[in-house]
């Protein structure tokens, strides 16, 4: 006695081409939208960070100045690898990985930007107005020393190149 079993008799069949197409649709376009929400995430983490290690050089650079009644310039290539910038006699110790900063400093006056590697801002600091800036940039981009104004007694981060973020006064 032989035991033969069709699918077709007991009613049982697989998925039609059209119902897999659709399935694969929906799975690639939740994909995508997961993807990019993720990429977004990245860049505000990347570009929080930058603003982060600004604020904490600010609390740096006022201790200095109250202590020395000068602010500390610095350059990019004042920074080590491990996140420490060192001038003559200042240092601060708290930048994260990926990111470079930049002091100008003129008398009392004062410049300080911050930019993540991955980041799309950069962020700035003008001491005479305590106000934060920041404007778009390039991911992918290292601050440089010309991404910073020169410090004087005008506004150095003119609309609408630069927008404000935060201000004090």
């Amino acid at each position: 006695m032989k035991l033969t079993i069709s699918l077709e008799k007991r009613g049982i069949r697989g998925f039609t081409i059209v119902e897999l197409l659709v399935i694969i649709a929906v799975i690639g376009i939740l994909t995508t939208i997961a993807i990019s929400r993720y990429r977004s995430f990245k860049l505000r983490a990347y570009n929080n960070n930058a603003l982060y290690d600004l604020k904490n050089l600010i609390n740096d650079e006022l201790s200095y100045f109250s202590i020395n009644q000068q602010f500390a310039g610095f350059s990019v290539s004042n920074s080590t690898p491990n996140g420490i910038i060192r001038t003559d006699n200042f240092e601060h110790r708290y930048l994260s990985k990926d990111i470079k900063a930049v002091g100008k400093v003129n008398g009392n006056y004062a410049n300080f930007c911050t930019k993540h590697k991955w980041g799309d801002k950069i962020f700035a600091y003008q001491s005479e107005t305590d106000t934060i800036y920041w404007k778009k940039s390039q991911v992918g981009y290292e601050l440089e020393d010309s991404d910073c104004p020169n410090a004087t007694s005008d506004n150095d981060f003119p609309p609408p190149e630069w927008q404000v973020l935060a201000q004090s006064r």
